[in-house]
């Protein structure tokens, strides 16, 4: 592990830093794929950038509010960059928000620019995944195969690096293994699903994982619905049902007739 790294005598977290990389990466690989198919380039790295920022800044107030009695004595400690004071479910609703009024205003096609934002999307969470290993965040279960990690006094799973690998492969296949999409939005879809699977399996390998009452795990369950969900509009876009066929015209359907 390696949580902090000295840059002129000052120590500077590196979770942080990679955080920047991420997001500058994604936004990126982003621009890059809405080229690819078409949309300005500029417009929706523009989206991207605001939604993140909208949605890092709306983290942070959402956190602070809910802890307004630690903060209203020390206000500009609020201002406090802390990759782990976020709010991070308020965040996103106001990220998405920024988004969609974006996005509106600039009358981006809504399918076409998730496609675009897709990749960037696997980029950018793929090198979250090496910052929180290197940082010790969302740390394995123990183990006792030869690539595990010495991490809070045992060897565990490096779980992180496990989704790192899978958020790659995804990569992988929206970028070059994708070639044509059969209607616009195709390969987020795709990536939500993929993304979904690969946390439904890598997440029995997380010790921190968050429970439910029943000791179900929770990022799981609402995996097992986004995977479920993204197949079944998958599979009704690519195979539709066939429509009715009308009856010839002057044929009167059976039992229509008068006695």
């Amino acid at each position: 592990m390696a949580p902090t790294l000295n840059l002129f005598g000052a120590a500077v977290r590196v979770y942080g830093l990679i955080l920047l990389l991420a997001a500058w990466a994604g936004l990126w690989l982003a621009a890059r794929q809405a080229r690819r198919l078409g949309l300005n380039e500029d417009h929706v790295y523009n989206l991207g950038f605001y939604a993140l920022l909208a949605t890092l800044l709306g983290a942070r107030l959402a956190y602070v509010l809910r802890y307004w009695s630690v903060y209203q004595d020390a206000l500009l400690s609020a201002l406090s960059p802390t990759p782990t004071a976020l709010a991070w479910s308020e965040g996103a609703l106001i990220g998405a928000v920024t988004a969609i009024a974006y996005g509106s205003r600039r009358r981006l096609p809504v399918g076409a620019t998730l496609d675009a934002l897709a990749p960037g999307a696997a980029l950018a969470l793929a090198l979250e995944r090496l910052g929180a290993f290197l940082d010790g965040r969302g740390f394995g279960e123990p183990t006792t195969l030869p690539w595990g990690v010495h991490l809070w006094d045992e060897v565990r799973h490096p779980v992180q690096l496990y989704e790192m690998a899978a958020l790659l492969i995804i990569l992988g296949v929206l970028w070059w293994g994708v070639k044509r999409s059969p209607f616009q939005g195709y390969r987020f879809t795709l990536f939500a699903a993929l993304y979904a699977g690969a946390r439904l399996f890598l997440e029995a390998f997380r010790a921190d994982a968050p429970l439910m009452a029943n000791g179900v795990r929770t990022v799981q369950v609402i995996a097992l619905g986004v995977m479920l969900g993204a197949i079944g509009y998958l599979y009704r876009r690519r195979f539709p049902p066939p429509a009715p066929q009308e009856p010839p015209a002057g044929h009167a359907p059976q039992g229509s007739g008068a006695e």
